[in-house]
């Protein structure tokens, strides 16, 4: 095996790690089979970080109590690497007893690490390039939010398309398959979810190419397909009448963020986005199951049922995010609850045996496109004067499509009982362009907008008791947290990343900053921590966003602010002084 390496010692226990890699493989001769049994006992595994969210209810909070509200202000970098990529890293890395495996993504490929996670000592790297044309929307989005992990697999989908298993010692390839076509509008971004053996996976895209988007389960030892379910029902199919005319055949509903899971009733808990086009005049109806949530039989992919947050979407406020699976308090009962804070403004709880609807407490302040929901219906109750039309004017809407809450993913802790929410306080100036005309490959979105600051800040994160709704506290942040998010642990703290480049710990009980450092490139992942030979770690992979600026830099207070931090991939672990 060829390749170089550099050692650069930098600081109080930091290393800066940057590798050239030429050519061959190392072994991870200590890998541990990923079983069901293990996934299932993922919250047991403190030390671990087996799955995207660590868990299947999607709390992404770390029962480690080492690094702690009172020691937290001595941590000091243990080890640095450079990833070889600009910009759009968004990666969560797994961690399976001392190995740590993470993508870093771009428009021309995506490489797969494999690090000793105590020392960031290279064990292997899997490089996939994408073919020189992408359809445009993939463009907009080259990065890759995370790996699965199961038996002696590791599994990741590309932006051509492709979902690919490679071997966990080595990073060679095991199985690969075409699923969609890039050509088509459709990619895959973010981390596969395992469950009972399969691979599952949602496309990315649809939203904005004008495609329908699906969701599909692979034999994780084979690669071979099992089930296929449509976001968007087909022609015959239940929900297809919730489109005009042929516009289901455009309809959109694309799958961006991992799915979470209940073992216990086999369901799927999976967010849909928003139907294309933006223009709701084109597709009058409902459009099931754009912007709703699907729970599904894991061994089939049937709908089992759906709630449907937002009918007719006329903003681009997609609900892709997670659900966060936990049990909430309702006249002094406990109720299995699915919640999800998102684009809306709103944290909606429901009950996860059924879909009804159990609560929509708003948990940002800038919000007029609705006044609250109806929830004896569950519809929202849409403020009067606030969709746009074709041909009409601009109009102010608050939240921005970039939303209450984007893609940065929440936390929970079972001990407070409360929902930690990366939020954004920014509103828009919207509207829709002339009616569209569909072409395969080019994004079929129709509108223009101008994001609109009501704060000097735009980022809040805040803390919300799940019983009530209530906002416990808030911690405020100049650029907004669209991308990134939290990751909340039993030591009394709330980490989150910002645009300005730092990396930022809360105390979890009040919200005061603790402790920060300057990454010098905009964090645009969520951290995760784990443990290696009883010493606890904190890791977090940054590099900020290039494309996805355009939007926030009309907005003149922002303009300067969210250019000036240079973008460069990195994935940077922290530790406790010796």
């Amino acid at each position: 095996m060829s390749r170089k390496r550099w050692h650069i010692a930098q600081g109080v226990g930091a290393v800066v790690v940057v590798w050239y890699l030429l050519a061959g493989y190392a072994v991870a001769a200590d890998w541990s089979a990923v079983t069901d049994e293990r996934l299932l006992q993922a919250d047991k595994e403190a030390d671990n970080w087996l799955m995207y969210y660590r868990t299947y209810n999607g709390w992404r909070h770390s029962p480690l109590p080492q690094i702690s509200a009172q020691n937290v202000g001595k941590l000091v970098p243990k080890w640095l690497m450079a990833l070889g990529e600009i910009g759009d890293q968004e990666a969560t890395p797994v961690v399976n007893n001392g190995v740590m495996i993470f993508p870093a993504g771009s428009i021309r490929r995506i490489q797969i690490f494999a690090v000793d996670a105590a020392t960031g000592n290279f064990l292997w790297r899997h490089e996939h390039k994408h073919p020189d044309e992408l359809t445009a929307f993939s463009t907009f989005h080259p990065h890759n939010r995370g790996v699965a992990l199961y038996k002696d697999k590791v599994y990741f989908g590309t932006l051509d398309g492709k979902i690919k298993a490679l071997d966990a010692k080595t990073g060679q390839v095991a199985w690969e398959q075409q699923v969609a076509d890039n050509a088509d509008g459709y990619f895959f971004n973010h981390a596969p979810l395992i469950a009972k053996g399969k691979v599952i996976m949602g496309t990315s895209g649809p939203g904005e190419m004008g495609v329908r988007s699906f969701v599909v389960a692979m034999n994780a030892d084979t690669g071979e397909p099992l089930w296929k379910t449509w976001m968007v029902p087909g022609q015959g199919e239940p929900g297809q009448e919730t489109w005009a005319g042929e516009s289901w055949k455009y309809g959109g509903g694309a799958v961006w963020m991992t799915g979470t899971y209940d073992p216990a009733t086999n369901l799927l808990y999976i967010g849909v986005g928003n139907p294309a086009p933006f223009i709701w005049e084109m597709r009058k109806g409902d459009n099931l199951y754009t912007s709703s949530v699907l729970a599904m039989d894991a061994d089939t992919g049937k709908i089992k049922w759906y709630y449907q947050y937002l009918p007719n979407d006329a903003w681009d406020f997609d609900t892709m995010d997670a659900h966060l699976l936990l049990n909430v308090k309702r006249d002094g009962k406990e109720v299995p609850a699915a919640l999800q804070p998102n684009k809306l403004g709103f944290l909606f709880t429901l009950d996860r045996t059924n879909g009804k609807l159990l609560a929509a407490t708003p948990f940002i302040k800038h919000l007029d496109w609705a006044k609250g929901y109806d929830l004896q219906t569950g519809k929202p109750i849409e403020n009067p004067g606030k969709r746009p039309t074709i041909g009409g004017p601009a109009l102010d809407i608050c939240p921005s499509l970039y939303g209450g809450r984007n893609w940065a993913n929440a936390a929970y802790n079972p001990q407070t009982g409360l929902m930690y929410i990366p939020a954004n306080e920014v509103c828009m100036n919207y509207k829709y362009v002339s009616e569209l005309v569909w072409k395969r490959g080019t994004p079929y979105v129709g509108v223009d907008w101008t994001p609109k600051m009501p704060l000097d800040n735009a980022g809040v994160v805040r803390a919300v008791d799940v019983n009530t709704g209530d906002i416990k506290w808030e911690w405020w942040n100049k650029a907004p947290l669209i991308w990134g998010g939290l990751l909340n642990t039993a030591g009394g703290l709330t980490f989150v990343g910002t645009w300005e480049g730092k990396l930022v710990a809360l105390d979890h009980s009040n919200g005061k900053p603790l402790w920060d450092f300057n990454l010098g490139t905009p964090v645009s992942a969520p951290p995760i921590s784990y443990a290696v030979g009883g010493k606890q770690y904190v890791a977090v992979v940054a590099g900020g966003k290039t494309r996805a600026l355009i939007g926030m830099v009309k907005e003149p207070k922002l303009a300067e602010h969210v250019q000036k931090t240079p973008l460069g991939g990195m994935l940077a672990v922290f530790g406790l002084p010796e």
